[in-house]
């Protein structure tokens, strides 16, 4: 039997939707059945077993019309806060607190559409009940949002059809942690439970002479995660003669993206001359009269990816990444046609865009199913071109020692391009704080090219072109690129593979001054243990994160090796180690690691008891330079040694040396 879908449309009458949210939430629509429902009186038997049916089902696809905007409206209402005031009516503009709302507009002609699926178990009196529930909708969000909602039920391909004519971004359920609210199990219960309590809400106090104020029971919602709604394709440069993979100069990229946009934009505007606006504005960012128009965040990405991955790699470009957003106003079905065969002359050679088969280079810059990553550094430059600096002759630099910059002058330049990269970094969505960066002329690979060498006339000037080493204090997915030449495929940046199994941490407040080393660390390891057991979903621990056998009884490193928990009172950091890094004779756990790596992400407070509240933050360790893990002839011990064996008939000094020498 074909599965079913139950796709509930929803088009709100003034084009605008004044709710929280960048769409209706399916939330939203669940309120608005039972309200809608709910005019006519109590909620029936058979309406409360539909709506507990769609309430366990799982969260819907939604396809959303193409949104932006509106002008913000501010409004001023009381808090509940009136007993601060001694509950006088007469007081309450000084407790009033701003609100702003900022409608989204779209075209009204263009529903929401909310897809739920149906398994073939489900009875067909239920869906029926389902579809009137969505007869009775009058408004979705607040109540100037007039909406009108009806149902279908669509086999796969009507879907597919659906999805395939609609205009707008369609929106998918996606892993990890969201800020959508979903019906889930139990919400229809809080919402009556909610609904309930209005009628007692206030109550007078014991004395008679005044009111008391209880707050409604919260609404139960599950919150998922709508990411992914953009479209990435690759496509290859092919030498059209040899058809292998050409070459293209990555000093170049500027010229490539610019010869493939306008390829296809002529070719679109050609195919769809009626769209000539929206072409223009999703790929080349302006209307066709020159001036600028649309959202950013509608705009087609063009990525050229230089060749890189390995020490020898040349880092030219073979390949093009394509991201056309769920804000598109054109399908992305018609954006991909107009990429598809595209042919550019290089030197005399004729090149064709042709879709690749996956490879790696996607990992290597954090696309595809890699991981995020809390370190980058840049492949081409970023541009930067509000970071303002002194432009030399290069002839006068001979001539006199006057013209030449001083260190002040170099330092203020780095400063000023430091703000403009967290600018950019706004601009480009990055939400994740900056630890520490780091900006130079020169690559940081041994095949890269200098920023000057990136160039492009006046659009991009060589004093504005910057090569960056970031690192966050939280992860950040791929692909990163930043600068105001990130549509013209500059400020492309890779994640990099630092040392595993180190976790470093800096202790940035909270300490007290003459701390105990073994509570903080037996504290750091209890806070260790609990994170990881929040990631296991399970009480019980393996040997390597708690150190202890099934007996509870300490484990042997060599026949069970264990994490190493150490405090650094000289540097104020907390280190955590993984049992490779103390002995080089062990092999690294690729699981335990990777649940290790998860459950320390965005660690930033330590309880430590007598030693302190601590606030810390993730650092990275530079082993070849670090005091800890460098090289030396010397080592002198900077928390008490505790000796393991206890020499019989010898002096203290004896003891302690043959006890060291044993355990180096």
């Amino acid at each position: 039997m074909m599965s079913k879908t139950l796709a509930i449309s929803v088009r709100l009458h003034e084009g605008w939707y004044h709710g929280a949210g960048s769409i209706p939430s399916p939330a939203r629509v669940f309120q608005a059945l039972i309200a809608g429902r709910g005019l006519s009186g109590p909620l029936s038997t058979d309406t409360i077993e539909a709506l507990e049916w769609l309430e366990r089902q799982a969260p819907p696809i939604v396809a959303a019309p193409v949104t932006r905007g509106g002008q913000s409206i501010a409004t001023f209402v009381p808090n509940n806060d009136l007993d601060a005031k001694q509950g006088d009516f007469r007081r309450v503009g000084e407790i009033r607190a701003k609100k702003t709302i900022r409608p989204l507009l779209f075209d009204d002609e263009v529903p929401f559409v909310f897809c739920w699926s149906v398994q073939d178990d489900c009875h067909d009196s239920i869906v029926q009940r389902i579809c009137e529930l969505t007869d009775g909708v009058f408004q979705l969000g607040r109540a100037v949002d007039a909406a009108w909602a009806w149902s279908e039920l669509l086999s796969d391909d009507e879907l597919t059809e659906k999805f395939r004519t609609h205009r707008g971004p369609i929106f998918r359920p996606s892993t990890g942690q969201g800020n959508i609210e979903c019906p889930t199990a139990g919400s229809l219960s809080s919402l009556r439970r909610r609904y309930a309590d209005m009628s007692n809400r206030y109550a007078v106090t014991l004395d008679g002479t005044g009111q008391t104020f209880r707050q409604q029971a919260k609404p139960k919602w599950r919150m998922v995660s709508y990411n992914n709604s953009q479209t990435s394709v690759c496509f290859d440069l092919v030498d059209r003669e040899s058809t292998s993979l050409a070459n293209w100069p990555a000093t170049r990229t500027v010229e490539l993206v610019a010869m493939i946009r306008d390829s296809v934009v002529a070719r679109l505007v050609k195919a769809l001359p009626e769209f000539e606006l929206e072409i223009n504005q999703t790929l080349v960012g302006r209307k066709p009269n020159g001036e600028n128009s649309g959202p950013v965040s509608a705009r087609t990405r063009i990525l050229p990816l230089p060749s890189i991955g390995h020490e020898h790699s040349d880092e030219q470009i073979r390949r093009v990444l394509i991201q056309i957003p769920g804000d598109c106003p054109l399908r992305a079905e018609d954006v991909l046609w107009g990429f598809s065969g595209q042919s550019l002359t290089l030197q005399g050679r004729t090149i064709d865009l042709l879709q690749s088969q996956p490879n790696r280079q996607l990992e290597h810059y954090g696309i595809s199913d890699s991981k995020p990553s809390r370190h980058w550094q840049s492949v081409t430059p970023i541009a930067l071109t509000s970071a303002t600096r002194r432009r030399i002759e290069p002839d006068l630099t001979k001539r006199s020692e006057a013209v030449k910059k001083g260190a002040s002058e170099r330092r203020f330049e780095h400063e000023g391009a430091t703000q403009a990269l967290l600018q950019a970094l706004r601009h480009a969505g990055v939400t994740a704080k900056l630890s520490s960066v780091r900006l130079q002329r020169e690559p940081f690979s041994n095949r890269g090219q200098r920023a000057d060498a990136f160039q492009s006339g006046v659009r991009f000037s060589k004093h504005s072109l910057w090569h960056a080493q970031l690192e966050f204090e939280s992860s950040v997915a791929g692909p990163l690129v930043v600068g105001d030449g990130r549509f013209m495929g500059l400020g492309l940046f890779e994640p990099v593979d630092l040392p595993k199994g180190i976790f470093a941490f800096s202790i940035e407040s909270g300490l007290v001054k003459a701390p105990d080393p073994i509570r903080l660390v037996k504290s750091l390891r209890r806070a260790v243990m609990a994170r990881v057991q929040n990631v296991l979903g399970s009480s019980s621990l393996p040997t390597f994160f708690s150190g202890h056998s099934s007996l509870n009884t300490p484990a042997d490193s060599k026949l069970h090796p264990h994490l190493t928990y150490l405090f650094d009172p000289n540097q104020k950091r907390l280190l955590v180690l993984q049992p490779e890094i103390v002995d080089a004779t062990i092999k690294s756990h690729q699981r335990h690691s990777k649940i290790l790596e998860l459950a320390l992400d965005v660690f930033s407070q330590l309880l430590a008891g007598p030693d302190g509240s601590l606030q810390i933050r993730a650092i990275e360790i530079d082993v070849q330079g670090d005091p800890i893990f460098s090289r030396s002839n010397v080592w002198e011990s900077v928390t008490p040694y505790s000796v393991n064996r206890h020499s019989k008939k010898t002096t203290a000094i004896v003891s302690i040396s043959i006890d060291v020498i044993q355990e180096c």
